[in-house]
């Protein structure tokens, strides 16, 4: 079986401007890790992907240069430095084809030491994910009547870097109110809301090995059929029966809105502030409930600040002297959980801020409906074991209701009528009853090694979001999984194996009307919440 080509590149010309190949100067491993981390009802967002590379940094390198990828070395190689981007990418010898498994920006660089040591430089590459973990949300205001693909848009809009390429499904959901709880005003990160949203959605968001961020809506893991099966075919297979991983009662929490019928004051000032000669300030004001200061909220319908009404600044800290107003800059941006004020004085004098406010209807999440799903019987059996999913952005408690039932289903243990033969209500095969009871097992993830060119294949083919199936004689699973997460490890000399965090699919057909096979309502198929 022929070893897969690997070829590493850095755009050293800066962003845009082409790709140079690099892949003569990397040692042996490379290291890639991306997608969500985790499988559970709640593991929907994905993190920082990374990719750690070495590179010769002795005169055996292409350059025949010592210190060639030391930032800062007279011998280091132009355009080599923090935030140059990476791409990856490894060829099918089978297929031919090139498959892109990682796109991102160099984030950390560590050269050995030593002039007769092993002369490497370790670097490690984020992708776009951890763009989107370091910037923060800031001025969005409150989203009103939106899905939440189009909320999930505006949020990749306001990371400085756009990624790759995106992939974003139309959202189940129009959300009344969305963004009313973030926070601009501290360290917010934009991928915190992403979560936030994807959460509520009961979606998943994740970048692909190629730079595509994806964004699956709540039904894009429904009736759909296994990319490969893997049958006694990986290298390693973590299956654990346990209690802890078995849910016996969900509970929904959703967040009813309830908004101002007329604009209130949703920031003042508390303080007299001073603005000295010629100088500029920067304030942040979080919106509180005006009957409850302690309270934040959110704002929509914002006024527009006026001099006099809104603000006022003099030349006497207690409100005396001039009237300074008219001779102050001030520039308002309104957002939908705090404002941004920039005033600059140009009075020749200092001035005292003594009125400063913002006006708008409050957006109010103070009270929440908790929908729940539990199988007593079970609870009986195995133990009570409950998990609390919050949908911050999801104000229908029919839809918390739908959630928690679908979740409880995903993720409890099943229950299988015995068929009894010529029993009333137990006999009809198929119908009423099914041939076993069991507990699920929980994969949590498989590692697949290149014994075959065809494994060798699935191992570069499949990425974050596609589902397989996993059949396996000695633990007797046999069932179907989407991939999560992705970590590969290649090594000298081309050989790639692949560890796959697996999250349980969810194999139930479901209801469609004159369609053979999913149109018997509680015999092949049942009806899905929406």
């Amino acid at each position: 079986m022929a070893a897969i080509t690997p070829k590493v590149e850095f755009e050293l010309q800066g962003r845009g401007n082409g790709w140079t190949d690099v892949t003569a100067d990397v040692l042996s491993p490379i290291r890639i890790s991306y997608g969500i981390s985790g499988a559970g009802p709640t593991d929907r967002t994905a993190g920082a992907g990374t990719c750690r590379l070495e590179l010769n940094n002795s005169q055996g390198n292409s350059a025949q240069r010592l210190g060639y990828y030391s930032p800062g070395n007279g011998n280091a190689r132009p355009g080599f430095a923090l935030g140059v981007r990476v791409r990856v990418q490894f060829q099918d010898p089978a297929t031919t084809t090139w498959h892109v498994k990682h796109i991102g920006s160099i984030a950390t660089v560590t050269p050995q030491p030593g002039s007769y040591g092993p002369r490497r430089v370790i670097i490690e590459s984020t992708d776009w994910m951890d763009e989107a973990a370091r910037a923060t949300v800031a001025g969005l205001t409150t989203q009103i009547n939106k899905r939440s693909d189009e909320i999930i848009n505006l949020l990749i809009g306001n990371v400085p870097r756009s990624p790759e390429a995106d992939s974003i499904a139309i959202g189940a959901d129009t959300y009344a109110y969305a963004l009313d709880t973030a926070r601009d005003d501290r360290a917010n990160p934009v991928l915190q809301e992403i979560a936030r949203v994807t959460l509520s959605e009961l979606g998943y968001c994740y970048q692909k090995g190629d730079g595509t961020v994806v964004f699956e809506a709540r039904f894009d893991r429904t009736n759909t059929v296994d990319a490969v099966t893997l049958q006694d075919d990986m290298q390693a297979l973590q299956v654990t029966s346990s209690r802890d991983e078995l849910l016996t009662r969900v509970q929904v929490v959703t967040h009813p809105r309830t908004v101002d019928s007329a604009a209130v004051v949703l920031y003042r000032l508390q303080t007299v502030t001073e603005v000295p000669v010629d100088g500029s300030i920067t304030l942040l004001g979080p919106y509180t409930d005006p009957n409850n200061r302690a309270s934040r909220v959110g704002g929509t319908q914002m006024v527009t600040p006026a001099a006099t009404t809104d603000y006022l600044m003099n030349s006497a800290a207690d409100g005396t002297g001039a009237n300074l107003t008219a001779s102050m800059a001030v520039t308002a941006s309104l957002g939908g959980n705090g404002v941004r004020w920039e005033i600059t004085n140009n009075s020749g004098q200092v001035a005292y801020i003594t009125k400063l406010q913002a006006r708008g209807k409050g957006v109010y999440d103070f009270e929440t409906t908790v929908a729940e799903a539990e199988d007593a019987a079970l609870s009986a059996e195995f133990g009570e074991q409950v998990a609390v999913i919050d949908l911050p952005y999801q104000s229908d408690p029919a839809v918390g209701h739908a959630t928690a039932d679908y979740l409880l289903g995903l993720y409890g243990p099943q229950e299988i009528g015995i068929w009894a033969l010529g029993t009333a209500g137990s006999s009809e095969l198929g119908v009423t009853t099914q041939l076993s009871y069991f507990n699920r097992s929980s994969v949590g993830s498989v590692r697949v090694a290149p014994r075959t060119a065809a494994l060798q294949t699935q191992i570069l083919a499949r990425d974050v979001g596609d589902r397989i199936g996993l059949e396996e004689t000695v633990t007797g699973v046999a069932a179907s999984f989407y991939i999560q997460a992705v970590q590969l490890d290649v090594t000298a000399p081309g050989t790639p194996v692949v560890t796959w965090t697996l999250a349980p699919a969810d194999t139930q057909a479901y209801w469609a009307l004159g369609d053979a096979g999913y149109s018997e309502l509680g015999n092949t198929t049942w009806l899905a919440f929406s």
